[in-house]
């Protein structure tokens, strides 16, 4: 009996040998699990750290991805936010490894707050070249602000100061659009943390001597005038002096021209050393009166007495011929006044201007107050009087009385005369304006806004035709703006439509309302200008006051360079704009 017990254990152990021999499995690795949670808010120019912390057997850490300047050390990240890595999204992947090679990752991103920074350095223009400007802040560092939306449907207030080297930075914004006001008028609709305000403008050369009040005279005597066969006009400006624009008829069939100017007033005529004396002789364009340019001096060393009596003669030059296949599209500008009021406009004038900029290079920048010597213009259908004018300040040139564009001009060969060095810009402008009748509050009296829809291009080698229109159905918080309202709520927005023709860069959102004059008179003037490259605008805090009427006109804008969110000023051609004015609007009183 004991024999036989040996035996079945001895087989029994034997069994369980041969069946575990068989089945020898290593245990599964178990991948790390992450215990810490990232951070995802961080300030430029301050250290962003995550101390990371996960489950299982010998964790260690890689950094897989992460922006430019991060580190990992041990299981501990740093990272300090460049200008260029702040306000924008900033992508990190860690992976956790355990001893047995399991392994685990997290991703999150990063947006830090940054600093806002404006540059404006202007370029001065003048006949010698260029010069840059550094803007000074002080005139305006008490209005700049970031303006950021927040979720409750307010503007958070961000201000900065300017630095030593002339820009002006707004720290702590954080990422996203935000309002960037600029003055007490001018606020852009951006996300970007650098915004160039600079602009080129032509800055005629001045004395640094203040000009004090005088009576100064200009006799004028010319020769060599075309005997043309109707009567046209002679013109003379200056550009170192753009407000003195002198304008007179000339006789027809004459060749000389004396005339003279009584200047009164504060300035000094001493800077004037380079005029131009121009003969425009009448012509035809089509079913349209113009004038073309004929015989032309160009005066130079002049030697101006303020308060004395000065003699300016001269012999014009003949004409150098130069012609241009005229064709503009008129029937394309009927339509383009449609709509843009709440009732139908008055229409006022067009007119189109084939001109060249004095010392502008034809291939540089658009600069703003360059005074425009024009080739062949439109003749207004009721002209005002022709006499001698002195302007006090820089006026743009505005469209001819003549009627609306409704047919088309042309195409026609148009000569004239174009004396003037090939490399200074040629430009052909076309405008058409109208106005509205608004009522003013409080006065039972109306006032006319005006309205204008203008195209600036170089000289044209096809047909001319509209670059730009009005916005469509603009609305106030979802309501027709043409339709008079007043306005409950607090948070005031408006949208509209992209124009039918054109793209526009951007939209300018003039805010008109009504202001009492020292004498006593209201009308409307424009109080902000809002500016954005979207098609809808919440308004900034203190832009409308409780109790108040308002008029919003907006304005498409086309330039071949201007970028509204980075660089609005900075412009070069085409460039034209549209107008489109609302209903009047009013506020609810507190």
């Amino acid at each position: 009996m004991p024999r036989y017990h040996v035996v079945l254990v001895t087989l029994i152990l034997f069994l369980l040998t041969a069946c575990s021999s068989g089945n020898n499995t290593t245990p599964v690795p178990v991948a790390p699990v992450f215990n810490s949670t990232p951070g995802t808010q961080a300030v430029e120019g301050s250290a962003y750290t995550y101390q990371l912390t996960a489950s299982g057997t010998a964790v260690t850490f890689s950094l897989t991805n992460a922006p430019i300047g991060a580190t990992l050390s041990g299981n501990t990240i740093s990272w300090t936010p460049t200008a260029q890595q702040s306000r924008i999204p900033n992508s990190f992947t860690i992976t956790a490894t355990a001893s047995g090679g399991a392994s685990a990752t997290q991703s999150w991103a990063v947006t830090p707050s940054g600093t806002i920074r404006i540059s404006r350095t202007d370029t001065l223009w003048n006949e010698t070249g260029s010069t840059n400007a550094p803007f000074d802040w002080s005139r305006i560092a008490s209005y700049a602000a970031a303006l950021v939306p927040q979720s409750d449907g307010s503007f958070k207030s961000f201000s900065g100061a300017a630095d030593a080297n002339g820009v002006f930075e707004i720290p702590n914004v954080p990422a996203g659009y935000y309002w960037l006001k600029l003055g007490p008028v001018d606020t852009y609709w951006t996300s970007s943390s650098t915004f160039d305000l600079g602009r080129d403008v032509f800055v005629p050369i001045a004395n640094t001597t203040a000009p004090v009040t005088s009576t100064t005279h200009l006799n004028f005597s010319f020769t060599s005038l075309d005997a043309a066969a109707g009567s046209g006009q002679l013109q003379l400006d200056s550009p170192e002096l753009a407000a003195l624009s002198y304008t007179s008829s000339t006789n027809a069939g004459s060749t000389t021209f004396v005339g003279g100017l009584v200047i009164n007033g504060i300035l000094d005529l001493s800077v004037i050393k380079n005029a131009f004396v121009r003969q425009y002789e009448p012509a035809s364009f089509g079913s349209v009166d113009g004038y073309v340019l004929g015989p032309e001096l160009a005066l130079s060393n002049l030697s101006l007495t303020t308060g004395g009596i000065n003699t300016i003669t001269g012999a014009l030059n003949p004409t150098v011929p130069a012609s241009i296949n005229l064709s503009v599209q008129g029937s394309a500008w009927a339509p383009l006044l449609d709509h843009i009021a709440p009732t139908p406009p008055t229409y006022v004038g067009s007119g189109f201007y084939a001109s060249v900029q004095p010392y502008i290079a034809a291939d540089g920048p658009n600069i703003s107050g360059s005074n425009p010597i024009d080739l062949i213009w439109t003749k207004p259908v009721n002209p005002l009087t022709l006499t001698p004018t002195l302007t006090p300040v820089l006026i743009p040139a505005t469209c001819s009385a003549n009627p609306p564009l409704t047919t088309d001009v042309g195409p026609a060969t148009v000569p004239y005369s174009d004396p003037f060095p090939a490399g200074w810009r040629r430009i052909f402008r076309i405008c058409q304006n109208a106005s509205v009748a608004v009522p003013v509050p409080g006065t039972g009296k109306t006032q006319s806004i005006y309205l204008t829809n203008s195209q600036t291009t170089s000289l044209p080698t096809a047909t001319v035709k509209p670059l730009i229109s009005a916005v469509q159905n603009p609305k106030i918080n979802g309501a027709d703006l043409f339709t008079a309202s007043t306005l409950n709520s607090t948070v005031v927005t408006l949208s509209w439509d992209p124009p039918a023709i054109g793209t526009p860069f951007g939209y300018n959102v003039a805010i008109w309302s009504p202001t009492t004059l020292p004498d006593g008179t209201v009308a409307y003037f424009s109080s902000a200008t809002l500016s954005t490259a979207k098609t809808s605008m919440t308004l900034p805090p203190n832009v409308l006051a409780s109790g108040q009427t308002y008029l919003f006109v907006i304005t498409s804008l086309v330039d071949g360079k201007a970028n509204m969110e980075t660089s609005p000023h900075r412009s070069s051609l085409p460039i034209a704009n549209a107008d489109l004015i609302s209903a009047p609007i009013t506020t609810a009183t507190n």
